[in-house]
């Protein structure tokens, strides 16, 4: 594996859509994975997941909603969250803008 790797803006390794959310792969690594996630207003991951690991969230535009065992933690531009990815989880965006938030999975859990 290389030592450094860039992607410019635009620019993923690869991109899968939920719904109308859109998922843009940017790294994927034997230990982590970073991607960004644009939302669609009142759009979400329905689906509660569970997997190894953990998982950091930077809210880059807009406000994005997480659940996390069953507590809701309401995140705006420019909030962080950390939370384990075993613990059930899903995001939606609650609001009537789109949201595009960074996440990072340790290890990496998507199906691309």
């Amino acid at each position: 594996m290389t030592d450094v790797i860039v992607r410019r803006k635009g620019e993923s390794q690869k991109s899968i859509t939920l719904g109308d959310v859109s998922i843009n792969l940017l790294i994927s690594t034997e230990s982590l994975e970073g991607m960004t996630v644009e939302m669609p207003p009142k759009s979400e991951i329905p689906k509660l997941y569970s997997h190894e690991g953990e998982e950091i969230h930077i809210v880059l535009v807009g406000e994005i909603e997480i659940e996390v065992s069953g507590k809701r933690y309401p995140l705006k531009e420019g909030d962080f969250m950390w939370h384990k990815s075993g613990a059930p989880h899903r995001i939606k965006n609650p609001s009537n803008k789109k949201a595009v938030y960074f996440s990072v999975n340790l290890p990496p859990s998507l199906e691309w």
